[in-house]
């Protein structure tokens, strides 16, 4: 079942027509007259310019509209022009349900269009919106050009404050999420500077890493999802609000920058990635190529193999459906073959029309992105869930019980790279498992990737692209890093592995890393002896 809301208002043709109803001839009447026009008009101001653009729409206002399975979807929106999926089910069922008011809304939005030309924006002032603020959806609402398609954060009516994503099956696909552990040196410099916090929560124990903490299922924290609110009428236990799980921006006659950003009208959404022009720019100029339709997945660093797999292809993972169903619609994309046309045939898209730099479109499909470096949860999740189902039907996987060794042949490659191979050698026979080199000299084929990463019980690595792999990992994988010495350190593939449902250990490089990833061959065999323990319940 799919709900549609819409604010209704009292607007001054219906005042006038109340007046001439309530009008009487005589004086003592005018008077009351006047005292009730000035009332309905500052309730009517206060409603819709006070509550309305503060995105506090009372409940009283909103209508619900119902679409059953055997009739069409009844097109209603929020003031804010938001249009809301109320869908119940699982939450693969709930995109399918996204899926099916796109290709819905899709229609309509090409029959009011018909034969139009395009039409330039006809204002050079333009109003920068950053989906980064909480308010961005509100802001949008005095855009024209632009509507939001919103898959909304799905409440639990019996304790709707009491959400915990281990019974979560309606807003997420994994369940089960672990603390991240970290050896004694990178644990002391995440202190020194304050990062640790309520969101990492790094457990130590009498000066020893607690690595019980990092098996123990707990819930994933709300601030992973990152959610934008837009209503008020539900309440959450992180702000009260109804909160987006995925959005999509539909604009009329736009312009896409080559970092993604889309100017329509007199607006220019930038959503988050890897790049961030504020700038109030306007685009004209008829040597940009024009579509019918686009829909927007490029961004800076987008051919990079880290970038594509976690901020690019989670992006359009749950929008298969769609673009399957309407293949005329072309991909805009930061490159148009190789690895990227091969992932999408993964995932559902076998012949993907893809098209690269500047460009304008009568119609332009902007999904929500993520910040650079960080998957979006519900897109990140659904991506490893279509390609793991790919693994089990074409690659024949082999069973879960490897042992990898990530060994880059470049730059921040293992200083101690032999014997760090001995010790997980010597590991995958005391616990059992087959020890398997990923050398990126050459790389392995795409398939062969996939099998390895699929079939690993736990992977060791220095920080690095090849991390990125782990989407292939079934749930539940042991992730050791070799992380980069201060103050290089990033913590990105942390992230990655924790909303993906994985376990995560991080060793600080004793110096490095822009060539070489120096940790002692020690603090690996602790850290993957402690963990493979664990796992057996030895």
């Amino acid at each position: 079942m799919y709900v549609y809301k819409q604010s209704t208002r009292l607007d001054d043709h219906n005042v006038r027509l109340l007046m001439m109803q309530i009008m009487p001839t005589k004086k003592a009447a005018c008077l009351l007259a006047c005292i009730t026009f000035l009332v309905v008009y500052w309730v009517v101001y206060f409603h819709h310019y006070i509550i309305v653009a503060l995105g506090h729409t009372s409940q009283p206002f909103l209508k619900k509209y119902t679409k059953t399975p055997h009739t069409s979807p009844i097109e209603k929106r929020h003031v804010v022009n938001i249009i809301e999926v109320n869908a119940n089910g699982n939450f693969t069922e709930r995109v399918t349900a996204l899926n099916d008011l796109l290709l819905s809304l899709r229609m309509k939005k090409l029959k009011e269009r018909g034969r139009s030309v395009w039409q330039n924006p006809q204002s050079k002032a333009l109003d920068v919106v950053l989906a980064k603020d909480d308010d961005f959806l509100q802001r949008l609402g005095k855009h024209r050009t632009v509507t939001t398609v919103v898959l909304p954060w799905q409440l639990n009516d019996s304790s709707p404050t009491a959400w915990s994503s281990l019974n979560d099956t309606s807003n997420m696909l994994v369940q089960r999420y672990y603390e991240w552990t970290a050896d004694s040196a990178l644990l002391s410099w995440l202190k020194t500077r304050g990062q640790e916090n309520g969101t990492y929560k790094i457990k130590e124990s009498t000066g020893k890493i607690n690595y019980t903490a990092g098996v123990r299922p707990l819930s994933l924290r709300p601030a992973f999802v990152a959610g934008k609110r837009y209503t008020s009428n539900n309440t959450l236990p992180n702000g009260g609000y109804t909160y987006t799980l995925l959005y999509m921006h539909i604009h009329r006659n736009a312009t896409v920058t080559e970092n993604g950003d889309v100017v329509s009208g007199n607006l220019k959404l930038v959503l988050p990635t890897c790049a961030h022009d504020y700038k109030p720019t306007l685009l004209l100029g008829k040597s940009i190529p024009l579509y019918d339709e686009l829909f927007v997945l490029n961004q800076r660093w987008g051919r990079a193999y880290f970038h594509r797999m976690v901020n690019v292809m989670p992006r359009i993972a749950v929008y298969v459906t769609f673009l399957k169903n309407n293949p005329k619609i072309q991909i805009l994309a930061s490159e148009a073959s190789g690895r990227l046309v091969q992932l999408l045939k993964i995932i559902g898209l076998p012949n993907p029309c893809l098209v690269t730099g500047v460009a304008r479109a009568k119609i332009v499909y902007q999904p929500k992105s993520s910040g650079c470096g960080s998957g979006n949860v519900p897109g990140i999740q659904f991506l490893s869930q279509l390609y793991r189902d790919y693994i089990e039907r074409h690659l024949s996987p082999e069973p879960r019980n490897k042992l990898v060794l990530i060994r880059r042949s470049r730059r921040r490659k293992f200083t101690k790279q032999k014997e760090i191979e001995n010790v997980l050698r010597r590991a995958a026979r005391d616990f059992n498992l087959t020890f398997t080199l990923f050398a990126d000299n050459p790389v392995p084929s795409l398939e062969n990737t996939m099998r390895i990463f699929y079939s690993a019980v736990m992977i060791v690595g220095p920080h690095g692209a090849g991390e990125a792999n782990i989407l292939f990992s079934q749930p539940g994988t042991f992730i050791i890093e070799g992380v980069c010495n201060a103050p290089y350190v990033n913590l990105c593939f942390q992230g990655v592995s924790h909303v993906l449902g994985h376990h995560w250990h991080g060793i600080l490089s004793r110096g490095g890393c822009h060539k070489r990833v120096d940790i002692s061959p020690s603090s690996v065999n602790d850290a993957v002896c402690n963990y493979l323990r664990l796992r057996n319940g030895t």
